[in-house]
Parts: C-alpha cells; structure tokens; sequence
C-alpha cells in the first residue's frame, strides 16, 4: 500500500502507536510512519486524542525508534517535517506555513534540548511573532483552572 500511496503522492496521517483502539487501527504497526516515509509517502503524526495531540512530538520520538529498529533510517530533520512541512503540504497551505522560510507565518517552541525526548520542555513559545509563553517568565505561562478570582498582581490595577 505505501508504493501506491508514493506513487500518487499521497500523504498518511499515521498513530505513532495505539494498537486495535478503533478500526482503522486494527492491523497497525509501530513501524509505520518510518515504513511509508521509507517508501517516499509524506508522512504525518496524527492522534485524535485530546492528550496525544498535546505531545506530537514525543509520538513521533516513538515512531522514530521502531523505524530504526525496523532497518529504516531516519533523521531527525526528516521526523520533524512529520510535524510540520507534511500536514501542512496534506492541507494545501505549505506555501504560507509548515516550515521555516523568509516570507512564511510560522510559530515557533524553542525547547531546551532534543524536541523528541521525553525530557526536553517548551522553554518559549511565539505565534505569529508574538512570545505567547516563556516558560521562565511567569506572566508568560498559562493559568491553572485551580487559579480562579483575584491574583495578588491585579488587586491594585
């Protein structure tokens, strides 16, 4: 299937793992985006889990290493269009976005080591140019539910 996908480049949006959850998922293989990326398919991480899609690219990390131990080789400039220059190519808007060029929109995590490791974090954030989070800067970080009322900060304004 994924000679004919390449051959029609047709991109896949791929689970990093997830066996037999739901059908489509039934007859999965962990080696699966490294498989299709082999065969020349654009390869994308896909999850529909509301957690999952919070940490593609640790399911890419995944996928990563079962390539590997799969045979396939993978770069790590090659996974990270997984995230990126792909799923922006499968919806038509690579020419604005998907990967970093002058006169392209781009948001942007700087992370403070190896974006595939489970130990790396989002030191900064910016979309559309702004710097929406700074992970050491604290009112540069999101609010908890938990944080409801009046904040010392903003009693006196």
């Amino acid at each position: 299937m994924r000679d004919l996908l390449a051959r029609d480049s047709i991109g896949g949006a791929l689970w990093a793992d997830w066996w037999g959850f739901k059908m489509e998922a039934l007859d999965f293989t962990r080696a699966n985006l490294a498989l299709n990326f082999e065969a020349g398919v654009r390869a994308i991480v896909h999850s529909d889990d509301p957690t999952g899609i919070q940490k593609l690219n640790q399911e890419a990390a995944k996928a990563i290493e079962a390539g590997r131990e799969a045979g396939v080789t993978i770069t790590e400039n090659d996974a990270i269009r997984w995230l990126t220059a792909n799923p922006a190519w499968a919806l038509g808007i690579d020419q604005w976005v998907g990967t970093l060029e002058q006169g392209k929109n781009a948001d942007v995590v700087i992370w403070s080591g190896n974006p595939f490791s489970v130990y790396t974090r989002a030191d900064q954030v910016y979309i559309d140019g702004a710097l929406m989070f700074d992970r050491f800067n604290p009112g540069r970080r999101p609010r908890t539910d938990f944080e409801v009322g009046l904040f010392p900060g903003e009693a006196q304004r």
